[in-house]
């Protein structure tokens, strides 16, 4: 596993993908403010205290936080804006940061097609998934199948298969750059699987 030192910094990449309260991963710019608050370039109601998963990629390394909506500051400038738990400089890396394993999946869609692949860049916010393409059975339907059930905004299942044991995860589908290879936003994580994928990324 690969695990560098650089500070996360989403307000430094071009967009992000945010999903406030489990919904739909959204792309966007972020600005850091003065008092440390981040500024995401969303339009619409936020209502404050919703969770926000803020993901993003920089210098090749997959990044991940998790905050809060908070209250926009007097004056300032339009957008939804979020607070960390602590300084994002500062993020505990083994909770937020994508660190580079290479885990075995299963990616359920809801028609309950499943489909084996490989993790990377796992986090306790979401992680990249590879998507097996060689398997013999995967003809022209199936491919558009699958390519619909992961298309950006979809919920999927994922089943992470973890040293003590599978763990199920509910997830958002956040974009992919081609066919089999997708971003996913964790879900409504239990605590016990939180606990569990938090306690394997500790031994990485």
């Amino acid at each position: 596993m690969v695990n560098t030192s650089e500070e996360p910094r989403p307000w430094t990449v071009p967009t992000a993908s945010a999903s406030l309260g489990g919904g739909t991963a959204r792309n966007c710019r972020v600005s850091r403010e003065s008092d440390g608050t981040l500024r995401l370039s969303l339009t619409g109601f936020a209502m404050v205290g919703v969770d926000v998963v803020l993901t993003w990629t920089q210098n090749g390394n997959g990044f991940s936080i998790v905050g809060t909506v908070v209250p926009p500051p007097p004056g300032g400038m339009p957008g939804v804006y979020m607070r960390v738990d602590t300084a994002v400089g500062a993020v505990d890396r083994r909770r937020f940061r994508r660190v580079s394993v290479q885990v075995p999946v299963v990616v359920i869609l809801p028609s309950g097609r499943m489909f084996p692949g490989l993790a990377s860049d796992l986090s306790l916010g979401g992680a990249r998934v590879i998507v097996d393409l060689e398997v013999d059975d995967l003809g022209e339907e199936t491919l558009i199948h699958l390519a619909e059930g992961l298309a950006p905004g979809q919920s999927v299942t994922l089943e992470v298969l973890l040293p003590d044991g599978s763990a199920e995860l509910h997830c958002q589908v956040g974009g992919s750059e081609e066919l089999g290879d997708v971003r996913l936003l964790f879900v409504d994580m239990h605590a016990e699987v939180r606990d569990r994928l938090d306690a394997f990324q500790k031994t990485q």
